[in-house]
């Protein structure tokens, strides 16, 4: 009779197991984010044609829920004075956000934000001032399913010098004290114009954010000099995870001297 009573007390056991951990499973929550970063040099391709809506075509080809635009421009007489995040945002059917970094030629010139989501609220982050241009991140908290993260646009100093990198260090370092006090899970993502062996994406590794690897196929800037500098990172926490599923840089040798990367995230929550 004990031994019976043992042997139901384990089956009691491991029958609320098996129903705790089915309904652990069954409130979990699994959504899957498309990211696309692109620098587009303001519309002017690489055989010096001036035309926004091959930036466009791209973008809504892809149907990202999360972009990050880097050299954009608004009302800048080099890009016939439109309102480059205005146009993208008409053509795609995404919402858009424009940060500026200064005046420029009639307009001024920055970066912008393209989203599918409910955008919670936004920040245009001024960052410690590069050597020739000043610089701004994008910082929004935005809705996916029942929780908010933090999708996040960079454009770090573009000087290959020991200063340009002390730059982006601290441009780094101030945009990561910003999104600590949000204190959400956030992705990052841009042209942060150094590699992923610079000082910089150390430093981001250091602060637990994780490093999105592209694989064999990886030099993103197809300028002069071919190199690795358009990256998405990211960092979760025990109740929102991040689960790469897909990386790819397209091939796209005329639009833009970057080609866009694109990143398919599962959200767990």
């Amino acid at each position: 009779m004990k031994r019976f009573k043992v042997l139901l007390n384990l089956a009691v056991f491991a029958i609320a197991t098996i129903v705790c951990t089915t309904s652990c499973e069954n409130t979990q929550k699994k959504e899957v984010l498309k990211v696309l970063s692109y620098n587009i040099k303001h519309g002017e391709g690489l055989d010096t044609i001036l035309d926004l809506s091959r930036s466009a075509a791209i973008i809504q080809a892809q149907h990202p829920d999360f972009v990050g635009l880097q050299e954009i421009d608004q009302f800048c007489k080099r890009s016939d004075s439109i309102d480059q995040i205005n146009y993208l945002e008409s053509h795609t059917g995404l919402e858009g956000t424009f940060g500026a970094f200064m005046s420029y030629d009639g307009g001024f010139y920055g970066m912008g934000t393209l989203s599918s989501k409910e955008i919670v609220s936004t920040e245009i982050l001024e960052l410690p001032k590069a050597l020739y241009e000043p610089r701004t991140a994008i910082v929004q908290v935005v809705k996916v399913g029942a929780t908010e993260i933090v999708f996040a646009n960079v454009h770090f100093d573009w000087v290959d010098s020991p200063e340009g990198s002390a730059n982006r260090i601290e441009q780094a370092k101030a945009l990561v004290t910003y999104i600590n006090s949000l204190k959400k899970v956030v992705i990052i993502t841009g042209d942060f114009n150094c590699t992923p062996d610079s000082p910089t994406m150390k430093y981001f590794e250091e602060q637990g954010f994780i490093f999105v690897e592209k694989g064999a196929d990886n030099l993103s800037f197809q300028g002069m000099s071919k190199s690795e500098i358009d990256h998405l990172i990211y960092r979760d926490s025990e109740q929102v995870k991040f689960n790469p599923i897909s990386v790819q840089l397209l091939e796209e040798p005329v639009v833009s001297d970057h080609r866009p990367l694109i990143v398919e995230l599962e959200v767990i929550f």
